[in-house]
């Protein structure tokens, strides 16, 4: 019985130690594709308040659809980001500008029929 016992142990760690590995390498291969959308994020971020004092339209408008594009990238991708560090201040901004600018698109159903 005792023997049968410690098979399952030994087992059970083997598993945990294989799970714990396969979860690091993914962590690995994400973080390179997390730290990019990050900073596509930033960075529309920070055009956006750029052009936010110009009058120029198109590039507005340009700037306008990718923060909403990026923003609802990182958030489908990898959730919306908690905690203290920079990114997710940033990001709740990034968020509630995209908000503001998804109000003010016109909804794909409102284009007329041909």
């Amino acid at each position: 019985m005792r023997i049968v016992f410690a098979i399952f142990v030994v087992s059970a760690f083997i598993a945990c130690i294989a799970c714990y590995f396969v979860g690091f390498r993914r962590g690995i291969n994400e973080s390179p594709l997390r730290e990019e959308r990050q900073g596509q994020v930033l960075y529309a971020v920070e055009m956006y308040h750029a052009v936010e004092v110009t009058n120029w339209g198109k590039l507005q408008s340009f700037v306008d659809t990718q923060i909403v594009a990026f923003t609802r990238d990182y958030e489908r991708q990898f959730g919306v980001p908690s905690g203290t560090n920079i990114f997710a201040k940033r990001f709740a901004d990034a968020k509630l500008i995209a908000d503001q600018v998804e109000k003010k698109m016109v909804p794909v159903q409102a284009t007329p029929e041909r």
